[in-house]
């Protein structure tokens, strides 16, 4: 998911030339250069143009580091809209404005956010997932430039966060319905920490597959305790019971200064922990059959 809160770029060159400058640079190319299919040829199902709504995030994005403006709180604003863009048209989207939304999520966490990390993970998505756009060219040499200069930089310490094999250090609140809520009470379950958000783009794609795995082991002793980096109590008050996600979440209305976030050293979203029946780490960052495989796995060795 590595604090969001900082306004030190790694590098202009990183993100502004290549990850805006890629979108601002062939912004108008996706309407101009299409190319009309032969008239012999059927006529296959064009993807949908969304230009003025790519053109107008880049505008706010590109706004906000003009002006230096680039606290946790205004980015927040900007990552949301980014994400929901991506929400919006990750099935029905032209490619290349697509995958340009991506650049400007990667933009975020490697110019606004210093998570390089989180911006290398994407940006090589857009070069696997969209070849033959000009987005991906720029994510292949934004990849290219992180890894000369991570290459010339001493070996970092160890990375934030836990890993697997540790035993997840346990908490004690109160969940979003009032009742007590704690790592130490869902022990002799395979349980699933869950870092998210009803505003957070990934999250949202993947929630589908965290239902359905929850569906499927709960039964056989899977449980999920949901941290919630929303601000707002009411959106996530009406998406849980919208999307069937029937177990707990712990709320603070802080965002990314959410207290069990911060204390797990949290910088991007969605983030996981799946831990054993006894509380120690067996697998993180999950996704897909990635999860549902490791659950089969973790519920069958009782």
């Amino acid at each position: 998911m590595k604090s969001m809160v900082t306004k030190r770029f790694i590098s202009q060159g990183l993100g502004m030339a290549l990850c805006l400058g890629v979108v601002l640079a062939i912004g108008s190319q996706t309407v101009s250069a299409q190319t009309p299919a032969p008239a012999a040829a059927p006529k296959k199902a064009e993807k949908v143009d969304f230009a003025p709504e790519l053109a107008q995030v880049t505008t706010d994005l590109k706004a906000k580091f003009d002006a230096k403006t680039t606290s946790g709180t205004d980015l927040e604003e900007n990552l949301k809209a980014i994400n929901d863009l991506i929400v919006k048209h990750q099935t029905d989207g032209n490619r290349e404005q697509l995958a340009r939304l991506y650049l400007l999520d990667a933009h975020i966490y490697a110019d606004g956010l210093t998570n390089s990390a989180r911006a290398r993970a994407i940006w090589v998505k857009v070069a696997r997932d969209f070849p033959g756009t000009m987005a991906a060219q720029g994510a292949t040499l934004s990849l290219t430039k992180l890894n000369a200069k991570e290459s010339s930089e001493p070996d970092p310490s160890i990375p934030e966060g836990l890993e697997v094999g540790q035993k997840f250090p346990g908490f004690s609140e109160t969940d979003v319905a009032g009742n007590p809520l704690s790592v130490q009470g869902y022990r002799g379950k395979v349980t699933m920490i869950d870092f998210w958000a009803t505003w957070c783009g990934p999250c949202k794609a993947e929630m589908p597959n965290v239902i359905a795995t929850y569906n499927k082991y709960r039964a056989q002793g899977f449980d999920i305790i949901g941290i919630s980096l929303d601000d707002d109590k009411a959106a996530l008050m009406n998406f849980t019971p919208a999307h069937g996600m029937a177990w707990a979440q712990f709320f603070d209305g802080q965002g990314w200064k959410n207290k069990l976030a911060t204390k797990y050293g949290v910088h991007s979203i969605p983030m996981d922990y799946l831990l054993d029946r006894h509380g120690i780490i067996i697998g993180k960052e999950l996704r897909g059959e990635q999860l549902s495989e490791a659950v089969a796995k973790a519920v069958g060795g009782m």
